[in-house]
């Protein structure tokens, strides 16, 4: 892999740039499931217009979010296209095949939507290459290839931060057997708020529900709660509060200060278990 790494940084122009802008789009992916891709263009130097002529043409047909690279060696362009699916590829191709059409250059493309974080970037550009390159010049040709579509698992994790060992077993139970193909929930049971928050358990960018009891030990819910909704990434929080008042005034507060959800003790565990099922499924 490093060879090849090595080979691709020495064959193709601002490689670094390239690898940057492809870990970002990969971030994306990560954070907001939004999908990118990756277009192999072919040329051929049995046309009247030259390898950097045409590659002026197609950067001046781009969006400015997309982003153009030469491999003047194997004699294609990459293209990377961000925020775009393959369809909306296929209308940007069609209107570059107008754009070169005085040069009666069919247009020879491969198309490649990403969709999961599953592949390094030396992957992609070496399948890319080899699809573009087995094309034959004589015809337009747009080809798209479903290597790189497949769903990834969508990691979750689960805070229950309760001292009531009963209900700890409870709720783990629910989670356990709340994973789906698509999500994995890695749950994890905390005793009391200050636990969790010394914790480095909250830090990360995966979604993450916490199942939260008012009152605890050391540090109470509402402490954890105000906590949670002080970082700048809180909206990664559904913060499910749990309580035995079951007064106006607590709930208000809880809401106003950002509690997700409001469950007084005893409370139907189906219904809980349906509030977190919604969640699941909009997550995906």
């Amino acid at each position: 892999m490093e060879e090849n790494e090595n080979h691709l940084s020495n064959s193709i122009e601002n490689f670094q740039s390239l690898k940057d802008l492809y870990d970002l789009q990969i971030a994306y992916i990560k954070k907001k499931g939004i999908h990118f891709t990756f277009v192999f263009v072919k040329y051929s130097d049995e046309i009247s217009v030259s390898y950097e002529e045409f590659y002026q043409l197609v950067q001046e047909n781009l969006r400015k979010s997309d982003f153009v690279f030469a491999h003047r060696s194997k004699q294609y362009i990459i293209l990377v296209l961000s925020i775009s699916k393959a369809m909306e590829t296929k209308s940007f191709l069609g209107r570059l095949q107008s754009a070169i059409s005085p040069f009666k250059m069919p247009l020879v493309a491969v198309i490649a939507e990403i969709a999961n974080s599953l592949h390094p970037l030396e992957e992609i550009l070496e399948v890319g290459e080899a699809e573009v390159m087995s094309l034959e010049f004589s015809e337009a040709q747009i080809v798209s290839i479903p290597h790189f579509m497949e769903k990834e698992r969508i990691k979750m994790k689960v805070s229950i931060i309760e001292n009531d060992h009963i209900t700890q077993s409870i709720f783990s139970n629910l989670f356990q057997n709340l994973e789906t193909a698509e999500q994995d929930l890695d749950v994890r049971v905390f005793n009391d708020g200050l636990e969790f928050v010394e914790s480095d358990w909250y830090r990360s960018e995966h979604h993450h529900i916490i199942v939260l009891n008012d009152i605890l030990p050391r540090k109470n819910g509402f402490e954890v709660l105000h906590y949670l909704r002080g970082l700048p990434n809180e909206e990664k929080y559904l913060i499910l509060f749990i309580s035995t008042r079951n007064s106006e005034e607590a709930q208000l507060y809880s809401f106003e200060n950002g509690a997700d959800a409001y469950f007084v003790r005893p409370f139907n565990l189906k219904i809980f278990e349906i509030r977190i099922k919604n969640h699941l499924r909009r997550s995906r």
